[in-house]
């Protein structure tokens, strides 16, 4: 008995030991899937330069785009300047904690310049909503945050 607990043996054992563990930790590493925001990612980073010019284009109304919410809507204001001109317009829904939480909204237009959408069916959680239209043949972009 006493063979055993010499200190060489004591070392080697900690040695294995800690072999072990790190096997664990990189099995259980390669079993988390690497998750991306978006699956193509690298093709809208190219294109992250449009968005840059189109927030530039906002910059001179962001106090004029505004949105918000009441009764599981969400409204956004658009001045009428832009409004009267704009050619489309979409909503990007975005959720950090969960991809499936993400959605697509077309806006069509209409005169008044104030769209409304029903989140009624949005799950609960933290979003942010990109709004970009074109108007006037400039794109325009501006991010909200929104809390179901």
């Amino acid at each position: 008995m006493k063979r055993f607990a010499h200190a060489g043996n004591v070392i080697l054992v900690g040695f294995g030991v800690m072999v072990l563990f790190m096997t664990w930790l990189v099995f259980k590493c390669t079993q988390n899937p690497s998750m991306m925001v978006n699956d193509n990612y690298y093709e809208k980073e190219l294109k992250y330069q449009d968005v840059i010019d189109a927030r530039v284009n906002t910059d001179a109304y962001s106090d004029s785009i505004l949105m918000s919410s009441a009764n599981k809507t969400l409204v956004f204001q658009i001045p009428a300047s832009l409004n009267g001109s704009m050619e489309k317009a979409n909503l990007e829904v975005y959720n950090k904690s969960d991809s499936k939480k993400d959605q697509q909204v077309n806006i069509e237009k209409n005169n008044e310049g104030v769209y409304s959408v029903n989140t009624q069916n949005w799950a609960p959680g933290s979003y942010t909503v990109k709004l970009s239209f074109s108007s006037n043949g400039k794109a325009f972009y501006k991010e909200f945050n929104y809390m179901l």
